[in-house]
């Protein structure tokens, strides 16, 4: 089946799945790029491109932006195009079969967990909030149910403590690029084994803003995840009363405080200490937390002892309130 070059359509949305689509560019044809149509972003909600777009746009290959996968005159022109392969990386809409089946050899699609955990929409979301230690990614044939198909390969990477969301996405699309490649070619050699997904299933479902609201009760630990798992977006909060006002903050970085002792009878949301040009100490459920950088409505993100001095925060008040 070696060929030199296959012809491919690409698939996919975000960031995530630039560096696939460069890598893609350099080794194979890349004959088409579909993505998703461009939307409003950012504060002034201004209509922007996909990422995915603009490169395309930059490298003169052709691009869909098709509202319906199903929509005939798109799917003729996909079909016109005799692709070998058709590649999805985080293209946000499952694929209906007359898409799927358009491909001469199959479709792939690189999904960036160790399948079968965390099938769906936000898997490095949910393995930093659930505290993982280890993810990855995988290359599977795309199947009947989402995020099912037979494996073609699986490449695994350990999680940095210090890690978010935006950093482990980061790591990922380039281990997954890496994992794509080897991939095609063992397509291409003819050596590719399609393996059925084995272990333990689960899920890992859109995240929504409320889905951030920090829930003092629970550990250290947990809430810490929970920040690292949010960021860049949609963030963790919290709340505290200023001026007789509830006023929504979010909360950017924690450091856990394990061995902390002077907690005496403060609740979960209490501040109990002032660190000095480093933040604020929250009780938790179970021990306590520093929180290192904060952000309030409309505001930048700042050093969580200058939210302190502006704000006049001192031991004994309670975050997390609701109106």
């Amino acid at each position: 089946m070696r060929k030199d070059k296959l012809n491919i359509v690409f698939m996919g949305t975000p960031e995530f799945a630039c560096f696939s689509l460069e890598e893609l560019m350099r080794r194979e044809k890349v004959a088409a790029v579909v993505t998703q149509p461009d939307k409003p972003g950012g504060r002034g909600k201004k209509i922007k491109p996909p990422p995915v777009k603009l490169i395309a746009y930059q490298n003169n290959i052709p691009i869909y932006q098709p509202e319906d996968l199903k929509n005939p005159v798109f799917l003729e022109k996909i079909f016109s195009l005799h692709p070998d392969l058709i590649v999805v990386v985080a293209f946000g809409k499952l694929l209906p079969p007359e898409l799927v089946n358009a491909a001469r050899i199959y479709s792939i699609n690189l999904h960036p967990s160790l399948l079968p955990k965390y099938k769906g929409p936000s898997p490095i979301v949910w393995a930093l909030i659930n505290g993982e230690r280890e993810t990855g990614v995988t290359i599977q044939k795309i199947g009947r149910k989402i995020d099912s198909g037979e494996i073609i390969l699986q490449k695994k990477m350990l999680i940095d403590p210090e890690d978010t969301a935006g950093t482990l996405t980061e790591k990922l699309s380039h281990l997954g690029a890496e994992a794509l490649i080897e991939a095609i070619n063992l397509i291409k050699d003819g050596k590719a084994k399609l393996k059925p997904q084995k272990g333990e299933e689960s899920y890992a479902p859109k995240i929504t803003k409320e889905a951030g609201r920090i829930k003092w009760e629970k550990t250290s630990r947990e809430i810490h995840n929970l920040v690292r798992g949010l960021n860049p977006y949609p963030g963790a909060f919290t709340t505290f009363y200023w001026k007789e006002k509830l006023i929504p903050i979010k909360i950017w970085k924690t450091d856990l405080y394990e061995k902390y002792e002077r907690l005496s009878t403060a609740s979960p949301g209490e501040v109990v200490d002032i660190i000095k040009n480093k933040g604020f100490i929250v009780k938790t459920g179970k021990g306590v937390l520093l929180i290192r950088e904060v952000q309030l409505p409309g505001k930048s993100k700042i050093n969580a002892y200058e939210f302190v001095k502006g704000y006049h925060i001192k031991r004994g008040l309670k975050v997390g309130g609701k109106k």
